[in-house]
């Protein structure tokens, strides 16, 4: 397996012993339950955590997993928001926001699946009976609104008005099942007037909306011309023609954005969306407008203002626009959020603070400034080499790896790097990679003590393996490393293990072969092979 989740569980209290308020260790523990599924003790460590350092981000990443993994999903959600007010550009905040809403809804909609009632009479019903010409009579009806508010409310409620043909009727036409003619009552009172009469009544709208249409077919024409002007004219004349279609004013919203004009063009949606609701305009109409107005303020980098206007939008009508354009918001918020708060001097003068913390054996502390260094001059490599030093101290292993493969990311001849990944491997037993590290660092500078230094070491751990009785947990280790899961799973390196398990003495013929003898050493090193007496 390439987690050894319960052998690292059971290696904390050493570390916990020497650094007993360490937020890092409770944080670090707590992630190693989680990964067991078992969120009660994630959860009790997570809270340690962030008790112990209130103004760390990843005590909230630590601590929303452990309630998503509970299915607390409102307190994930604070807890990651909580986390957001101290680093409001954390991208793993962020992404679990996303996921735990996500995991919200699917658990939402598996509900309604289950409750039919719940699934039809949900929060956007009343837009739907309003849009529909067989049921909108009832919103005149004072006692159905009453009804109405209560199961939108409180959906188990329902059952108790199924007696009411109103609601049966409204049921069955919002969940697209066919209604027969005499099944229900009519909404609206019948009335003994001939029926001849009724298109006598409509028959202004219907020799309004063809001129409409038309104009507004025109102006459709002129807008793909770029003829803005004249497009708004036709779109002026179609709303002329039928005022209470809101329809032609999101029209004239999109010339008015194309002409570049957003402050305008924000004012004539906020126009529209008031025509809207006075005209009970389609939530699609509805949400297009929010969407415009948070377009002009996305493309005047008002980001935080258009996020809120393009949430309020999908509430309305959850589409692929609007949400493509929400993300693309969100992404150049984080990128002119991270740009602004660049400050060199800042970082230097937070990672002077970390130095002297971490002279004084204070690790935790010495994160947090190196930490903050790294936001205030991502691009500059010493910092997360600092930090990974600390993390060593703090038996933060892989922490420590991820901070110097970023340094060396940067910087790849920066030997400090080198050597502190080595250490990082070494003392979690990955002796090929610890070695292969200080290798790289001593191809930098040969003189290098450190790396010399460790890769004796990494050579005497890695002897005592081969001809002695060896590590399992080492090996086990190795075998999470896809160059040695290559190595294993070549078919003719498979024959040739095989032939040395039957007679060891075959080692020295296969060592002739460079290309064998470079993987067998490999083996060797990784732990997989041992050559001394049993």
């Amino acid at each position: 397996s390439a987690k050894h989740f319960h052998v690292d569980s059971d290696n904390f209290p050493s570390p916990f012993e020497l650094q007993p308020a360490s937020h890092v260790l409770y944080s670090n523990r707590s992630a190693a339950h989680a990964s067991m599924n078992d969120y009660v003790k994630a959860l009790a460590d997570a809270e340690k955590c962030v008790a112990l350092n209130k103004s760390w981000a990843k005590g909230y990443v630590r601590l929303g997993a452990a309630y998503h993994g509970l299915r607390k999903y409102s307190d994930a959600i604070n807890a990651y928001k909580s986390g957001l007010t101290i680093e409001p550009t954390n991208a793993t905040l962020l992404e679990s926001i996303t996921t735990v809403e996500s995991d919200m809804q699917a658990e939402t909609r598996a509900s309604q699946a289950a409750d039919p009632f719940g699934r039809v009479f949900g929060k956007d019903c009343v837009a739907k009976i309003q849009a529909n010409p067989k049921l909108a009579p009832y919103m005149l009806m004072p006692d159905f609104v009453q009804m109405l508010s209560q199961i939108v409310e409180s959906p188990a409620t329902v059952q108790n008005f199924l007696k009411d043909k109103r609601i049966m009727h409204c049921f069955m036409e919002l969940s697209g099942l066919n209604v027969g003619g005499n099944d229900f009552e009519e909404p609206q009172e019948s009335k003994p007037a001939p029926k001849k009469e009724a298109p006598k009544k409509d028959a202004p709208k219907a020799q309004g909306t063809p001129e409409a249409l038309k104009l507004k077919e025109e102006g459709n024409a002129l807008y793909k011309q770029r003829k803005f002007d004249e497009a708004l004219e036709k779109y002026s004349g179609a709303f002329e023609v039928e005022p209470t279609n809101t329809t032609y004013l999101l029209n004239r919203t999109a010339v008015i954005f194309e002409q570049g004009k957003l402050d305008e063009c924000f004012e004539e949606c906020t126009k529209a969306l008031e025509h809207a609701a006075e005209h009970k305009a389609d939530y699609t109409v509805i949400s297009k407008l929010i969407t415009r107005q948070a377009f002009c303020l996305h493309k005047q980098a008002k980001y935080d203002e258009a996020i809120v206007l393009y949430r309020k939008a999908l509430l309305e009508n959850r589409n692929a626009d609007t949400l493509s354009k929400m993300q693309a918001c969100e992404k150049e918020k984080k990128e002119a959020d991270i740009k602004a708060y660049i400050n060199p001097e800042l970082a230097q003068q937070k990672k002077d603070e970390g130095n002297t913390f971490f002279k004084s054996d204070k690790f935790p502390q010495a994160v947090e400034c190196y930490t903050e260094a790294i936001k205030r001059n991502p691009t500059e490599h010493t910092a997360y080499s600092n930090r990974a030093a600390a993390y060593l101290k703090l038996g933060a292993f892989s922490d420590a790896m991820t901070d110097c493969e970023k340094c060396l990311k940067i910087k790849p001849d920066f030997v400090k790097a080198h050597a502190r990944k080595a250490h990082a491997c070494f003392w979690t037993k990955q002796y090929n990679k610890a070695l292969q590290s200080y290798e790289d660092g001593l191809k930098i500078d040969a003189d290098n003590a450190e790396c010399k230094e460790g890769k004796m070491r990494t050579m005497a751990k890695i002897q005592e393996m081969a001809t002695g009785e060896g590590d399992e947990d080492a090996a086990q280790r190795a075998m999470s490393d896809p160059e040695i899961q290559s190595i294993m799973g070549d078919s003719y390196m498979q024959m040739v293990l095989g032939e040395m398990q039957k007679n060891p003495a075959r080692i020295n013929d296969y060592m002739q072969d460079p290309t064998i003898a470079a993987k067998i050493n490999k083996l060797i090193t990784a732990g997989i092979i041992r050559v001394g007496n049993k």
